[in-house]
């Protein structure tokens, strides 16, 4: 421009591209910066997660172990929970909370309230009334005046004496007759209402004819 080869517009113009260029330079180094500084922490982070999962592979057997504990632990559970195979009434318990058990040990009484059957000792004299299939009626003396059908599903092939703990044999000959009864097993149909019928009531039955 002093030697009159240039205009001053041409050097306005070229010194504020200078400038321009320079903020440009400036605007790029400040966004290497932020960029180098996002590396960094991306590396501390990395490295951070590298800790963690050292820690995390260090607790792995910790993990296992807890894992086995637990197992055994519902194993246990499950030996301690006895499971009843149909829905049925507790009759009686015989051991107390707290109580320790052995294998084979008596814990409870229980029935199915909806497969109640009636167990009958039929006099040996009227047992030839009495066949599997016979229709039969049967009176509880806690339902006076109610009636119930059954079926007989059973006969004893034995008198109930050759059960008794204690027999009576007859060694010096003399001899008795006493009229023996026999077993039958009885089948409700149709069941009986729930709770209506229980173990232990006294029955009678007899043979339903037409």
């Amino acid at each position: 421009m002093a030697s009159g080869s240039g205009t001053r517009q041409r050097h306005d113009q070229t010194r504020s591209a200078l400038d321009t260029a320079r903020q440009k330079v400036l605007g790029a180094v400040a966004e290497i910066q932020n960029a180098e500084a996002q590396i960094a922490a991306a590396a501390a982070g990395r490295e951070e997660l590298n800790v963690l999962a050292r820690q995390l592979d260090a607790l792995e057997p910790q993990e296992r172990e807890l894992r086995a504990q637990r197992d055994r632990a519902e194993l246990d559970l499950q030996d301690r929970i006895i499971r009843m195979p149909f829905q049925g009434s507790i009759d009686r318990v015989f051991v107390d909370p707290g109580e320790y058990v052995v294998p084979g040990q008596r814990l409870v009484m229980l029935h199915d309230p909806s497969r109640v059957r009636v167990e009958a000792n039929v006099k040996e004299t009227e047992i030839r009334h009495f066949r599997p299939g016979t229709p039969v009626r049967l009176s509880v003396d806690a339902w006076p005046g109610q009636r119930f059908e059954g079926v007989v599903e059973r006969v004893a092939g034995a008198a109930t004496s050759e059960f008794a703990l204690l027999p009576a044999p007859n060694p010096s000959g003399n001899f008795t007759k006493i009229t023996q009864r026999l077993p039958i097993r009885v089948a409700l149909r149709p069941p009986p209402e729930d709770g209506l019928l229980r173990p232990g009531m006294m029955v009678q039955i007899e043979v339903a004819r037409e």
